[in-house]
């Protein structure tokens, strides 16, 4: 997995979860969706070999969301792999890590600041937006774009930038 393809990593260590719980007897996702609810009614069933393995990939789970700024879901995803094995320093020192760091700037409010932009045919929209994306300034930013024609017109300009590289860009068509 390369620096910056957390998201990547979510969706393969999901599809790995998911495989694990047909493979316990489970379904409907709920080691993803429930999972404290999903360990409770599995863990007496499970092997010393399989309390490790799902430890380790609640662990590797929380790693990756908490890369993402995920960390109240990721501090979720340690606590259960706390719970598959209590005795696990490091685990409990990445929890206490992603509980206190608080990677999201909010304002004074407790909402996440947002900036629509909007515009004419040729205002300016993509230049400027290529610009934020570019601009070393230290802030995350996350980006949706919402194409309006089936086929994708900002798309290739957004894309074809110097962050394409280190991020994950979906493109939503037909005003989705």
């Amino acid at each position: 997995l390369k620096e910056g393809k957390h998201f990547d990593g979510v969706q393969k260590i999901n599809a790995s979860m998911e495989l694990f719980e047909t493979e316990l007897g489970g379904s409907g996702g709920k080691i993803l969706k429930e999972p404290e609810a999903f360990l409770e009614e599995i863990t007496a069933k499970m092997t010393p070999e399989q309390k490790l393995g799902l430890r380790r990939m609640y662990e590797t789970r929380g790693d990756l969301l908490a890369a993402l700024g995920a960390n109240q879901r990721a501090a979720l995803e340690y606590d259960c792999a706390a719970s598959l094995d209590s005795n696990n320093a490091e685990i409990l020192a990445k929890k206490a890590k992603v509980s206190t760091d608080e990677r999201i700037q909010k304002d004074d409010d407790g909402k996440v600041p947002v900036t629509v932009l909007t515009g004419f045919l040729g205002s300016g929209k993509t230049t400027l937006l290529n610009h934020i994306l570019e601009a070393s300034h230290g802030k995350r930013i996350a980006v949706i774009e919402n194409e309006f024609g089936e086929v994708g017109i900002d798309d290739a300009l957004v894309k074809g930038g110097a962050m394409a590289d280190e991020e994950n860009i979906v493109e939503m068509n037909n005003g989705c």
